[in-house]
């Protein structure tokens, strides 16, 4: 997809076009998204978006790119030297960028339940894509807070992809939870954070007693 026309426009003008476009599919499904009502919040005309983008679907998967950059970017890694701290210093810049990003965050997860024929192929490769990169970025700060731990004669490997598995869906569940509030997870972080110790502890520490059948 070809955007240089749109690359000649001006920052504020690109931004103010591309938070138009966030708002409106953060907010309906794709097919019950309108451009008009798009291009009215922006101050320009359906002729020019599409000058811009050639098509709906093009400007649909434009805005949600844009979205995935902003939540999935990569965050610093950690500097603490402890397993806990290292997980939480890394949910907590995940945290912080949902809060930052609202509408970007209610784009993700509509798109990711979007079911129209028009995007679906091209709108789910595009979130593999970036949740691929963004497992590769979780397993490297895995793999330092593993070094953490006194391990047993254990792979190491399996461990640190059961743990990031593990991790990942305790994320995504209070991800889903907050969906439609998602300042409310900065706001909670340190509740959530608790609970997160509370899971992890039970694969780390286990819940059968020992001499426990299996």
């Amino acid at each position: 997809m070809s955007t240089e026309f749109f690359e000649k426009i001006s920052d504020e003008k690109q931004a103010a076009i591309i938070q138009s476009g966030i708002a409106e599919f953060s907010s309906k499904s794709y097919m019950d998204a309108s451009t008009d009502t798009i291009t009215k919040n922006c101050g320009i005309s359906k002729g020019i978006l599409f000058h811009y983008f050639n098509n709906k679907k093009n400007f649909y998967l434009y805005c949600l790119e844009v979205a995935l950059k902003r939540l999935l970017t990569d965050v610093p890694t950690p500097d603490q030297t402890g397993f806990y701290e290292m997980i939480f210093s890394f949910a907590d810049e995940k945290f912080k960028l949902c809060e930052k990003y609202p509408r970007e965050m209610h784009l993700v997860n509509m798109a990711a339940r979007e079911m129209s024929a028009k995007v679906l192929d091209e709108k789910n490769e595009l979130i593999v894509r970036y949740m691929i990169r963004n497992r590769e970025k979780s397993q490297q700060i895995m793999e330092k807070a593993i070094t953490a731990l006194e391990l047993k004669d254990i792979n190491t490997e399996k461990l640190k992809d059961a743990i990031t598995i593990y991790l990942g869906a305790i994320l995504n569940k209070y991800l889903e939870r907050y969906k439609e509030t998602p300042e409310l997870l900065f706001e909670r972080s340190a509740e959530i954070k608790t609970e997160i110790k509370e899971y992890l502890d039970f694969m780390l520490n286990g819940v059968v007693k020992e001499g426990g059948s299996k």
